[in-house]
């Protein structure tokens, strides 16, 4: 059997595709993220000072309690037909008629049922009793379970009522068809009037009624497979065609893997957000223009050799729906720069964010269209469907950019408030973002580095062996340090030994693969160009041709290029640390006692070390069980599982215990009175904790927020180490204008380490007066 045959036997029915397999995805999309933005601003259009609707008796008789006396009526006469037929001594399911009426009242009773049940367990609040309409409970996610508790908002039970009759769509469609089509309208006409009566009342969110619906259709089609349908039916064995495969798609790029994007450009999150006439004709606009786009550019797809176009369709629509999860879990953009990210960050450390939330999540936004084209019935190329495809493809771009083009000046003013928004655009956001960093920027561990200075040297002479010590930190913001002024204690071991604090130093960008080069490079953020950065010698290179001897120990996924032409080495898994099967950073107290074991007398000795730090977002597992101070702590990835008390505890815990590392580094070099001994350390960046709907890092520089780009430097200087190396140590707690940044720590360890280097910059230099100038 071919390659192909195995697919067209693998082939999905397209009645099993639309009819189970996406509505099951929506439900766990609106499941797992339900949209709180969207129903809070329309929930906004019925609430002035209280629930209007909800007061008026009239209304409520009408809309609420009379309406749920049709399906009761229905079900009654439909039991007592069948009851007739059982008294007349026939049997129901060897009637066609009573079998289909038997499945009706079977359909509508477990809808019924699984409302109420799903009601009662998942504990959601109604809307007039949430916090944002004045109410005392806040507006929670679905917590399944088996027990009876308070909320019973999530779905709408009154949307069950018209929904239910989504039964006699599926009774009548093998049958009738026409007729079906009829009970469909009917059906999602009276759920969604039902519904809306009931946001107008406060009683429920859009989205519940959303769900309502889905849930019922799932329940009616799972039991027409069951009591009703024939497998022998030709629909049964129809896949998907060519044409509903570009249709399918496309319509779930937009409105289900776009949803982040058409979200953020509405600013539906905005508190002052409401409905008008220009808001909801903007979000119509972008989304029509998005679909039809989609469709152009699904259609080109199709000219490809068949093999080819499913797996562009296949990778593209993965791709999209992990990002798509990444976004609504951790707010992150796929920009160029997460793209390096992304391709400069190890198996483990990327392990680190998938959680059974996060895989679910991501599953139920790919599997519909990756599904769909794997087994679709897709026409041969050809040079006739090519020129089809052409024309249409020309078409839905026209009407695509027409659309958008209805809307450009708004889309032009959000797109320059909102630069990362271009790269909500789902799924071209991926492999553009990709194909830009590869195109444009070379690994910093591949690069050949350039020779700025051929001849550094020290301008001093020892008498006596000396150390500095140079740590870079990982992950840790300032907004979380002691030092920094924070609530809690967090670095009481560092304050204890009276070290020199600067506890804001602004980072050169928001993740380790950007900032990393840059701090270690002569040129920074002031001048920054990425590719001279990585194409030039870092500083660790540059002490060591200057005769230092530099060992760089990494605690961490990498030196990011930084450590070439050193001694580089790994932490001893024989630690101590390392006991648990990864190291804690502990293990480089002990790479510390072995490191001044074997100090040269004749050359300083530059040791770099890269700690594990707080990286997230597993920060439970950054501190070992003994430095925990704060519980309890968030032990999921996805950390919009947890409390946000739970994930400041998690991380201040791992932030402490980076202290109490520090602190030991210092209190070992403090012991050695018969050495000069130096400590610097400075994070690389910092982290989001939830501020701004944002966590972890790697935003985009220019709109990062504080958190990922504040970060805190201590430094700490035996009583002879700048009478050995000829400054005034006093210049060093001194914050220069425009405050210290992570370029100073370039020019501050030549200055500290009395290296003559045609590339320290004398402003960047902490040991100079010159520092102190305006920057």
């Amino acid at each position: 059997m071919s390659v192909q045959d195995h697919l067209c036997s693998a082939r999905i029915p397209t009645p099993v595709l639309t009819g189970l397999l996406i509505p099951a995805s929506l439900l766990i999309i609106l499941a797992i993220v339900p949209p709180h933005a969207f129903d809070l601003s329309v929930s906004k259009l019925f609430f002035s000072d209280g629930w209007p609707w909800h007061r008026n008796e009239v209304f409520t008789t009408i809309f609420y309690r009379l309406p749920k006396l049709v399906p009761a009526i229905v079900a009654t006469v439909l039991l007592v037909r069948l009851a007739v037929v059982l008294a007349q001594g026939r049997r129901i399911l060897e009637e066609e008629a009573s079998r289909r009426a038997l499945y009706v009242v079977i359909a509508m009773g477990a809808c019924a049922a699984a409302v109420w049940w799903l009601k009662s367990t998942t504990g959601v609040a109604c809307p007039w009793s949430v916090e944002p309409f004045g109410g005392a409970l806040p507006m929670t996610d679905p917590a399944f379970g088996l027990t009876d508790v308070p909320g019973r908002c999530w779905p709408s039970g009154h949307a069950g009522t018209g929904f239910v009759f989504i039964a006699f769509y599926f009774a009548l469609k093998d049958v009738r068809p026409r007729a079906a089509a009829g009970a469909l309208l009917f059906a999602v006409a009276f759920g969604l009037l039902c519904g809306a009566v009931r946001v107008m009342e406060g009683a429920h969110f859009v989205s519940h009624v959303l769900v309502t619906g889905i849930v019922d259709w799932l329940i009616c089609a799972a039991l027409h497979a069951l009591i009703l349908e024939n497998r022998s039916s030709p629909a049964l064995a129809k896949p998907l065609s060519e044409r509903g495969l570009v249709l399918l798609t496309a319509f779930w790029w937009t409105f289900v893997l776009n949803m982040p994007f058409l979200a953020r450009a509405a600013d539906l999150s905005e508190p002052n957000f409401a409905w008008s006439m220009r808001e909801a004709l903007t979000l119509a606009g972008l989304s029509f223009g998005l679909l039809f786009i989609s469709i152009a550019l699904l259609t080109l797809v199709m000219a490809l050799p068949r093999p080819v176009r499913r797996a562009v369709l296949v990778l593209l629509s993965l791709t999209g729906a992990i990002f798509f999860a990444g976004t609504l879990v951790y707010g992150i953009a796929f920009d160029p720069n997460m793209a390096r990210n992304v391709i400069s960050t190890d198996v483990h450390e990327a392990s680190a964010y998938f959680s059974a939330r996060t895989l679910l999540l991501a599953l139920a936004a790919g599997l519909p269209p990756v599904l769909a084209a794997s087994a679709a019935d897709m026409t041969p190329a050809g040079l006739r469907p090519a020129a089809v495809r052409g024309g249409v493809a020309i078409l839905a771009l026209a009407a695509g950019a027409g659309a958008l083009f209805t809307q450009m000046n708004t889309l032009a003013a959000v797109m320059r408030n909102d630069k990362a928004l271009r790269y909500l655009i789902t799924p071209v956001n991926v492999p553009y973002s990709l194909a830009a960093t590869l195109a444009r920027d070379a690994s910093p561990d591949a690069a050949q580095k350039r020779i700025v200075d051929p001849k550094p040297e020290f301008s001093v002479r020892l008498s006596r062996p000396a150390v500095l010590l140079v740590v870079i930190g990982e992950t840790t913001r300032s907004a979380s340090w002691g030092l920094a002024g924070y609530a809690r204690d967090t670095t009481p071991a560092l304050r204890a030994e009276g070290v020199i604090s600067h506890p804001s130093v602004t980072a050169c960008g928001s993740s380790t693969d950007v900032s990393l080069p840059c701090m270690l490079s002569r040129i920074g953020r002031s001048d920054y160009d990425r590719s001279r950065i990585i194409g030039e010698e870092a500083l660790p290179s540059l002490l060591a041709r200057a005769g230092a001897h530099v060992v760089w120990v990494d605690n961490q996924s990498g030196c990011k290029g930084t450590c070439a032409g050193t001694e580089v080495r790994s932490p001893d898994p024989k630690s101590a640390a390392c006991a648990s099967g990864r190291c804690f950073d502990g293990v480089l107290l002990d790479e510390l006692d072995a490191d001044l074991a074997n100090l040269p007398a004749d050359r300083p000795t530059v040791l770099f070390y890269h700690m594990f730090g707080e990286h997230g977002p597993r920060y439970h597992e950054d501190s070992p069980a003994h430095a925990k101070v704060w519980t309890p702590e968030c032990t999921d990835a996805d950390l919009g599982a947890c409390t946000k008390e739970s994930i400041i505890n998690a991380y201040d815990n791992a932030v402490r215990y980076t202290d109490g590392v520090l602190a030991g580094l210092v209190k070992r070099l403090k012991a050695r009175t018969d050495i000069d001994a130096g400590f610097v350390y400075v994070s690389d960046h910092g982290e989001s904790l939830g501020e701004g709907g944002l966590y972890l890092h790697g935003a985009p520089y220019f709109m990062a927020p504080s958190e990922q780009i504040r970060v805190p430097m201590v430094m700490w200087l035996s009583k002879d180490w700048s009478r050995t190396f000829g400054f005034d140590a006093a210049n060093l707690a001194r914050e220069p204008a425009g405050g210290v940044t992570h370029e100073h720590l370039y020019s501050t360890v030549l200055g500290m380490l009395g290296v003559q280097s045609t590339t320290r910059r004398p402003r960047w230099d902490l040991t100079d007066n010159r520092s102190s100038a305006a920057q």
